[in-house]
This record gives C-alpha cells, structure tokens and sequence, in this order.
C-alpha cells in the first residue's frame, strides 16, 4: 500500500465501496466506544463516560457523520460545476471518519481503561485523539475536494464553514436529545 493511500484514498475508493468500508469502519468504532465509554459528541469533541446506553454512542457517531456529509455535499451543490452524487460525499465522509476508532481501540487495553485527571494515560489518549482527529479532517478535506471537485478558495472555504456547521449542528442536536 502505498504511502498516499493514508491521507488520500478516494483516488481510488469512491462511491459505494467507500461507503460499505465506512459503515464496518463505523460500526467497528461505534461498538467499541460503548464498550469504553468513548464519547464522540461532535467531530472536534470527545468525552469519557461508561455510563451511557449503546443508543447514545450510536447517535453521537452517526449524527456526526451525517451533519459533516450534509454540510459538504450542500456545498459542493451549491459552489461546483460538477454533477454531485450523495454518495460520494457521504460514503467518502464515512470512510473518512475510520481513524477516529484508534481512541476507542486503546482504551481496551486495561491500562488505558480507566485513568485519573492529568496523568499520562490521559495525555496519551487524548493526543492519540488529536492524531486521529487530524487524520481524519485531513482525508475530509481530500473526500471533499475529490467528490465535489473543487479548488482554492471554494474548496478551502466551504470545508472550514461546513466543519464549523456540522460541529455546530451535531452539538446543538446531541445537547437536545441525549
């Protein structure tokens, strides 16, 4: 595999393909935030509580997907020339989220299960989720500039307002039924 593949893979991996990858990405990352209480409410957010019903886990995933891939494909509707097909944006949007499951992964190592404010197990989940958050706005910005063929300007634009809508968007949501 080559190195590209890491931060761009929607060279290759598009439209029904990327979404079926990213739905046994989110499923895997969905369960295995219930199992350690790894809260994602909201793209740039994560919490840690064991106390929640799996429903809770599954909507914080799956409304933050879905605000992310309803803000990019609007704007590339709105600002590309090009045909937009939904399931592009939304299974490239999918696949892209697959890095955020590195928190959740270890934090089933028993060390890593349970930590005390301000330790370094703290500080190591935390800036493995940064890692992975960075990873994973990295290959949103590649889905969306390949799915909805945009560029300068338009492209970097419409990505930092689509992700500060959807973050916006996923927290009011999340704060109004959970």
């Amino acid at each position: 595999m080559k190195a590209r593949y890491l931060y761009n893979p929607f060279t290759q991996i598009a439209g029904f393909k990327s979404f079926i990858t990213g739905i046994g990405g989110f499923l895997i990352t969905t369960y295995l935030a219930f199992k350690t209480g790894t809260h994602f409410n909201g793209l740039l957010n994560i919490g840690f509580a064991k106390d929640s019903d799996y429903w809770v886990f599954l909507t914080e995933n799956l409304s933050g997907w879905l605000f992310i891939s309803i803000s990019l494909h609007l704007s590339g509707l709105i600002l590309s020339k090009s045909k937009i097909r939904p399931i592009d944006t939304f299974g490239t949007a999918l696949l892209s989220r697959i890095p955020l499951i590195l928190t959740p992964l270890i934090r089933t190592i028993p060390i890593f299960q349970s930590f005390v404010i301000h330790s370094w197990e703290m500080y190591f989940i935390v800036g493995l989720y940064f890692i992975s958050l960075i990873w994973t706005i990295i290959l949103l910005f590649n889905a969306f500039r390949i799915s909805c063929n945009l560029k300068n300007e338009k492209l970097i634009g419409s990505f930092i307002l689509s992700l500060i809508l959807a973050e916006v968007c996923t927290e009011l949501f999340l704060k109004l039924i959970i």
